[in-house]
């Protein structure tokens, strides 16, 4: 890293700090060093102040210091003392400013104990020893009463929005005091009672609850919450909680949730308090005084570190109670100082805890993972890490050590949390004189303060103002130090201004400085800067025009930008309206000025006259509405027709957060454009137009954030990002890395200008500003002006898309690095086409040809990276077969760019087939570069070495080095390879033993066979029998016995050598062994020969072996071997041939075995045959033959008419057979489904026969159907009769259904002499009778409107009972005279009405008379009346009562009709097949 250098500045004026290469301290208020560590990266500087002068006193101790929240002011309290003797001291509170004068103070009578700003109004409230507490407000001071008396106050907090001030005191007396915003005084307004809620021991630490905010970078119009990330965020909390402590009982305390603090102290327990004054213990850590008490908002947690060096996390749950989520103990290093450990915020949910120690260390609360952070070695003694501090908004970590060292570290890494200490960058050091035994980050981005003992250092960083005019580049170095650089003459000066430099700006050969109070002009020439003037001025910020001074003016409520000519003489005023704001913000390009306000308006003019003119240049725009944003910076471009616009984010508290989109305001055409960074994972911080091109412009940007699992450094470093903004928008050109370059001072085509610091004040006419040339003019020769323009237009049409255009813009050109930054393009526009035309103009041959193997994979990025490969683009080459993930593609890549390690890597991980092959392939790369060791261990990795390594060794003639690998070894492949060796070299007992080591069998057989030994090799194999084939074979083919020849062949299994053998020596027996035991080929040359030799059993045997099952079942015919047929014919598989069959069915016929003949015949496919002898010799037909009969469907009209017969053959078989189930199913599949229902009918399966008439849904079926079931007992059982009906009405077979529901009448009247349901029935009768389309329709609804009559005179009769008897008696009688009466209505039922009607009214004589006509008319008398009702009126009657015995010819109930009527009956037809239906006569 090159050194940067950091200036301070103190009463006496600037001072030039200590180098840390000083070798010892100087006295203190001599000058001093220091060094800002990768300062390059930020772009800024640190300025030191001391807080108020030099004391004047014998000593001084600082207190404390307090930043105010929002306002850069700090206040510091101090004790003086003017002797030695002095023992008391002379307390004093001092506000200053950020440069560190003095605002405002007061003198105390006590010391200071604590102190806390009010966080919005200039209100600072003051603890004091003896238990006050004082109000300073600006300069007044007032007294507050204090319950805190003779106790000194060590907890000071206000509440969020300041209309509350905890405090607390060493007695454990808390006090909630009121403030009045208007008088800005303190009134008590509750506090602990002494003796209930004065807490326990001594409170020494206080946090106030709050939501939890986490600013992040965002756009300006992101407020629908669309883009994550980019907002506020803010966790809502509940309104109240209960804080109290759980689990013991008693009562439950509720907390105002938006005003709570959290006290803790010397008793180890933590209470909260509200604004109310209710206080409650929240839980007791261990009896250790606590050493820090951290909230963490995000996860309603409080993190407690007590004195003992343990560390507590409880976490608040949704029940409001609170549950310890984490403990553990610091582990401290050999010196640490255990009583000084310090615990800060770090980050969210990450804490970091110091114990002057040269290590900080991080705590991941959420992740509970931890890490170190070390402090920079500097060759001498230990950095010890005092204290620490934390800057939420540029997300810095300052460590202040005892040895005066300030050390700034940038957070580089996710927003989910910190992972490692990898995500933190050292990005300042900063050396002061004296220990820093405090730091605290002030308000604003890059306010720090330092306690450094008996005074206070602030330390104010601010950004490096540079500007390039023309060949003019000025540099800001110091607080007045200008670093001037002439490029035209390569020369440099300084230039010292009077005045705290916070602006400049130049033009022509004018330079202007400037604060808020104070404007320099100077006048640069060869020999340097000189002064023109002073202009001393109120401002708010100023540029130059190279004939003009521009200042913005807000004065009286008034805002307007003056004009000045360079002698400081105004010219003229340009007002701007009161509600448009005051002007914050100029730049001034060409004869054009714009100026930005408060309230984000723009405003441009033309200030071209000489003697002042203007006019306005465009309208007054309004770049975004609210208060929440601000413009940061704004750029004019050279044409003066667009301005570039820069933004941040007011967050609440005043931190500002810049936003990731750049705006450009087209004047010209009225109209506004951006660009989102976000897309790049960038964030602009400053952005500057080119010096002649209207359309270009650059950005400074940083890393937006850190990808999880991202270690790259690169992320933190400054990009430089080009754009070109025209009316097709803003269109992203280019990405430069800023890399050990300071700053970016401006940018003209064809360069780049890049300041670099190297020092604290540059030496005289040391060049300091670096051009560097962009990437499309590289290496180009831009002294042309109408070359300079074509690239100009290059880079625009290939930063727009329009490769055409860009094609066009350099066609003539013929500049072979034009066409290479074209073809680069092309890579990322993936225009192939346009890629092709620039390999041919940069006559790339080879390139061009790669480009077009590469076409033949599918991917296009496969094909883009191969264009990036022929184009040097390494990594562009990579992350495209990345994307694709083709990473064989990107392996082959690594290899041909001699990235073994890389090309190993990735190959682990997502290549492993290529792994052996990519090891294999670099050491043979090792093997040509003489590397014999890398080279060995690469081939063991790609296993194999036990061919490659000897191969190597022998081939570079290091024989002893192959012989001690080979020893040395174990793989067999090297025993076998040395042992071949030893061989060919007549070493046989050394290559005997290699292979035996190898376990080469056959090698130590054939070696043996070839010294003769033949015992020795029939030992080997016998003993290797499993496994020495080869062996076996080899030796075999050495004996001249044939039962040694047979033995050793079928030892090898080369069994046909073995039967060759044995049928040469008539060795029969042999022959069928071996047979049985070789191939299929050998089998049937066996059975051939069996056969030829007459041996018939055998050759059956060995065809069926061999699969040649026709043949062995014509020997078995032929030879009448029968019983061997019939084992034959079970093994018989779907795969024989249908002759085989035929021939065995035949056979099987011949010997009465029917059973098998059919299954043979089915299994021929004869099923016609099959289904005759089924026929013919009576053999049951079931299921499983039937379903193998069954053929499946088949779109072939011809196939589908086969089908359907041989299923009709099927059914009648098995009708005939009796197998109705079955009979059924192949009619149904068949088609027929009525005939199957016929045949069902017969097995009188009810259940079965109803399920087939739902699924059938068939007229006819649905007669049939209900015909049958009123064969069944339908009277009992209900749903059986509701079946009839639904089948009757779905057939629409009225007139069955009619004549149904009169069976159903009829039953109710004889078997349940039910009249008023049997009525209903006639009532459906009728209804269904009139809908049928029956010819004799008529005359049965007149017989069953008949017969309705009848049925309802009697129910109505016997309804007149009771209301009118007489009209009952005269209905019975008319019924009884009526002839065809029995057909409707029983005549006993009449009668017996009245029987009953007359024995009720003790009529007997009547009564007995209706007997006697029953009696004499033959009805039975106990169907209808009750035996003891006929005893009672004979008795009556005098008559002796005798059982009525059943007459011959009587009538029961009902009578003819009390049997049930079917419509139809069924009947078998004359084949026995089908079923008919003829009607019964009646």
């Amino acid at each position: 890293l090159k050194l940067q250098f950091l200036y301070l500045i103190g009463l006496e004026g600037p001072r030039l700090l200590r180098s840390r290469k000083g070798c010892s301290k100087p006295p203190r208020g001599q000058r001093h060093t220091a060094r800002c560590c990768g300062c390059h990266r930020t772009m800024s500087l640190f300025f030191t102040f001391r807080a108020g002068p030099k004391a004047l006193v014998f000593r001084r101790d600082t207190i404390c210091s307090r930043w105010h929240p929002s306002l850069p002011i700090i206040a510091v309290a101090v004790l003086d003392y003017d002797s030695k003797d002095d023992k008391k001291g002379q307390s004093k509170v001092n506000v200053f400013t950020e440069e560190g004068e003095r605002q405002s103070g007061c003198d105390l009578d006590m010391q200071v104990q604590t102190m806390a700003w009010h966080p919005k109004h200039k209100t600072l409230a003051i603890a004091l020893r003896d238990g006050g507490i004082v109000v300073l407000h600006e300069n007044e001071k007032k007294e507050v009463s204090s319950p805190h008396k003779g106790k000194p106050v060590q907890v000071l907090s206000w509440s969020a929005k300041g209309d509350r001030l905890l405090s607390a005191d060493d007695a454990g007396v808390w006090c909630v005091f009121k403030y009045d915003q208007v008088r800005h005084t303190l009134s008590q307004h509750a506090s602990s009672n002494k003796d209930k809620d004065t807490l326990e021991g001594t409170l020494t630490h206080c946090v106030f609850r709050t939501k939890h905010e986490r600013p992040t970078h965002r756009n300006a119009d992101d407020d629908d919450g669309e883009k994550e990330g980019q907002r506020l965020t803010v966790e809502d909390e509940d309104e109240s909680a209960d804080f109290g402590h759980h689990g013991g009982g008693g009562a439950v305390t509720r907390f105002n949730e938006n005003c709570t603090w959290f006290v803790a102290g010397s008793a180890g327990n933590v209470w909260g308090v509200d604004e109310d004054g209710k206080c409650a213990m929240v839980f007791s850590t261990e009896s250790s005084p606590v050493a820090s008490l951290l909230y963490y908002a995000k996860k309603t947690g409080l993190i407690v570190l007590n004195q003992n060096l343990s560390v507590t996390y409880y976490n608040m749950q949704e029940d409001h109670r609170w549950v310890q989520a984490a403990k553990f103990k610091l582990s401290l290093t050999k010196g640490a100082v255990t009583f000084s450990v310090v615990m800060n915020w770090a980050g969210t949910g990450l804490i970091a805890t110091v114990a002057c120690e040269g290590i900080i260390r991080l705590w991941n609360v959420d992740e509970s993972e931890n890490y170190v952070i070390k402090a920079p070695d500097t060759g001498k003694a230990l950095q010890k890490i005092a204290t620490t501090a934390f800057n939420p908004q540029k997300q810095t970590l300052a460590a202040g050590t005892l040895s005066g060292k300030v050390m700034v570290w940038q957070y580089n890494g996710t927003e989910g949390g910190s992972e490692s200490d990898k995500d933190w960058a050292l990005s300042a050091e900063i050396q002061l004189d004296d220990p820093v035994r405090e730091l605290d980050w002030g308000p604003g981005e890059m306010l720090l303060s330092a306690g450094q003992g008996d005074y206070t250092m602030l330390l104010n960083g601010t950004s490096i103002k540079r500007k390039l005019a023309k060949n003019l580049v000025v540099v800001q170095l110091t607080h007045d130090t200008l670093h001037c650089e002439d490029l035209s003459v390569k020369s440099s000066t300084t230039c010292r201004a009077r005045l705290r430099v916070k602006g400049l700006d130049v033009a022509g050969s004018h330079i202007a400085v400037w604060n808020s109070d104070e404007i320099q002009l100077f006048h640069h020439q060869m020999s340097g800067p000189t002064q023109v003037g002073t202009l001393a001025l109120t401002n708010n910020g100023c540029a130059l025009h190279p004939e003009k001074l521009v200042v913005a003016r807000s004065e009286r409520g008034m805002s307007s930008i003056d004009i000045y000519n360079v002698q400081l003489q105004k010219l003229t005023s340009l007002s701007m309206k009161a509600h448009e704001g005051d002007a914050c913000k100029i730049s001034v390009a060409g004869d054009y000025v714009a100026a930005a306000t408060t309230k984000n308006y723009l405003n441009c003019w033309w200030i071209g006259g000489r003697s002042g003119e203007n006019r306005a240049h465009g309208y007054p725009k309004q770049v975004w509405d609210g208060e929440d944003k601000q413009i940061s910076q704004i750029a004019l471009n050279a044409s003066g027709g667009m301005v570039a616009v820069l933004g941040k984010e007011i967050l609440e508290g005043g931190a500002m957060v810049p936003l990731t989109k750049l705006w450009v305001c087209d004047l010209e055409h009225d109209r506004v454009m951006t660009f989102d960074f976000v897309e790049l994972n960038r964030v602009p911080e400053h952005v500057m137009w080119d010096e002649s091109e209207k359309k270009l412009l650059a950005c400074e940007t940083k890393v937006l954030k850190k990808e999880k699992g991202d270690d790259s450094g690169d992320a933190a470093l400054t990009d430089i990002v080009t754009l070109f903004a025209s009316d097709k928008g803003i269109n992203y050109q280019d990405k430069v890395p800023l890399g050990d370059y300071t700053a970016l001072v401006g940018l003209s085509v064809p360069n780049f200008y890049f300041y670099k610091r190297e020092g604290t004040i540059t030496p005289e006419g040391k060049t300091n500003v670096h051009a560097k040339v962009m990437r499309d003019f590289d290496g180009i020769d831009c002294s042309d002006h109408r070359v300079k323009d074509a690239l100009l237009d290059f880079s625009y049409n290939l930063a727009c898309g329009d490769m055409d255009a860009a094609y066009r813009s350099v066609k003539l050109i013929k500049d072979e690095t034009v066409w290479t930054n074209m073809a680069q393009m092309c890579v990322k526009t993936g225009r192939l086409d346009v890629a092709e035309v620039c390999l041919g103009n940069m006559q790339d041959a080879k390139g061009a040809r790669a480009l077009r193997e590469a076409k033949k994979e599918p991917e296009t990025d496969a094909h883009l990276a191969m264009l990036a490969l022929q184009l040097g683009l390494l990594d562009e080459a990579e992350r495209l077969y990345r994307k694709c993930g083709r990473y064989d593609l990107l392996n082959a890549m690594h290899t041909a760019c001699g990235r073994w390690n890389d090309a190993i890597e990735l190959a682990k991980e997502h290549d492993r087939i290529h792994l052996r092959s990519i090891r294999y392939q670099y050491a043979r790369h090792l093997e040509i570069l003489g590397d014999t060791d890398k080279a060995i261990a690469e081939y063991e990795k790609a296993n194999c070495h036990g061919y490659e390594v000897p191969r190597m060794l022998y081939d570079a003639g290091k024989l002893d080095e192959l012989e001690a690998y080979a020893n040395n070894s174990s793989d067999k492949n090297v025993y076998l390879w040395w042992a071949q060796f030893c061989e060919s070299n007549g070493q046989y007992e050394q290559g005997m033993a290699f292979y035996k080591e190898a376990g080469d069998v056959f090698s130590r057989c054939r070696l043996m066979c070839f010294l003769k030994d033949f015992t020795a090799a029939e030992l080997l194999v016998n003993e290797n029998a499993k496994d020495c084939a080869a062996a076996a074979y080899h030796l075999a083919s050495h004996f001249e016995d044939a039962g040694k020849k047979i033995q050793y062949f079928r030892t090898a299994g080369a069994y046909k050598n073995a039967i060759r053998i044995a049928r040469a020596n008539d060795m029969e027996g042999e022959v069928m062994q071996l047979s049985l035991q070789a191939d299929q080929s050998t089998i049937i040359e066996s059975a051939q020969w069996f056969e030829e030799q007459g041996m018939l059993p055998k050759a059956v045997i060995l065809y069926k072996k061999g699969g040649e099952l026709s043949k062995a079942i014509d020997l078995c015919v032929r030879g009448e071997l029968f019983d061997t047929l019939q084992q034959l014919a079970d093994e018989l598989g779907g795969d024989t041939d249908a002759d085989v069959y035929l021939q065995c069915a035949e056979f099987f016929l011949s010997k009465e075995q029917y059973e098998k003949a059919v299954s043979i015949y089915i299994q021929a496919k004869g099923y016609s045959e099959a289904l005759q002898v089924c026929l013919d010799h009576n053999v049951k037909l079931s299921e499983d033959m039937a379903e193998e009969m069954t053929l499946p469907k088949t779109e072939n009209e011809d196939d589908e008419a086969t089908r359907l017969s041989l299923l009709r053959k099927i059914a009648k078989v098995a009708k005939i057979q009796e197998s109705w189930h079955l009979a059924c199913k192949k009619y149904t599949q068949a088609g027929d489904k009525v005939k199957g229902m016929k045949a069902l009918l017969k097995s009188g399966d009810t259940d079965k026969i109803i399920f087939f008439t739902n699924h059938s849904r068939q007229k006819d079926i649905y007669i049939l159907a209900a015909h049958y079931l009123q064969t069944c007992d339908w009277h009992t059982n209900k749903g059986m009769t509701t079946h009839i009906i639904n089948f009757y009405s779905k057939a629409r077979a009225y007139e069955s259904l009619s004549g149904f529901y009169d069976a159903i009448a009829q039953v109710q009247i004889d078997e349940f002499r039910n009249y008023d349901k049997a009525l209903e029935a006639l009532q459906d009768a009728a209804k269904y009778m009139e809908k049928s389309k029956a010819t004799n329709r008529e005359e049965k609804m007149r017989q069953l409107e008949t017969k309705y009559g009848y049925v309802k005179q009697f129910v109505e009769a016997r309804n007149m009972v009771k209301d009118d008897p007489n009209r009952m008696v005269e209905m019975c009688k008319e019924l009884l005279e009526m002839e065809d009466i029995e057909n409707a209505v029983r005549v006993g039922d009449v009668y017996a009405l009245l029987v009953e009607f007359y024995t009720g009214h003790s009529e007997f004589e009547k009564a007995y008379h209706l007997i006697e006509q029953m009696t004499e008319r033959q009805i039975i008398l106990s169907y209808y009346l009750e035996a003891n009702l006929v005893q009672a009126v004979c008795n009556a009657m005098g008559v002796e009562y005798k059982e009525q015995e059943q007459q011959q010819g009587a009538q029961p109930p009902g009578g003819a009709q009390a049997e049930e009527e079917v419509p139809d009956e069924i009947v078998e037809d004359e084949d026995g097949g089908g079923f008919v239906e003829e009607p019964v006569d009646d």
